[in-house]
């Protein structure tokens, strides 16, 4: 997958958390939507400055383990999980 489609489906990903940050309304998962997202933020930095996929494979193996523990409740979670695995398909990192 080209760089361009990775970085769309981080974006999709990214999304998908903030616009349930702004407006859902679960207290308990605004400490792991702020987590992931800065997580997303860090993977955008390493894709700018390496300009290769690899740059991210140790990032997003440790945001797949902690996926499994920091479940978002609801409709915005099962989205969000949703677009995840969209985005680890797009890196070649199956969870």
């Amino acid at each position: 997958m080209s760089m361009d489609e990775v970085l769309d489906k981080l974006t999709e990903y990214v999304s998908a958390m903030t616009e349930a940050l702004a407006y859902d309304r679960n207290a308990d998962d605004r400490s792991l939507l702020t987590k992931h997202l800065a997580a997303a933020a860090e993977m955008y930095a390493l894709l700018h400055k390496h300009q290769e996929i690899s740059a991210i494979h140790d990032l997003v193996k440790a945001e797949i383990r902690g996926h499994g523990w920091s479940f978002i409740a609801g409709p915005s979670g099962d989205l969000i999980a949703q677009k995840w695995v969209t985005f680890t398909d797009s890196v070649g990192i199956l969870e």
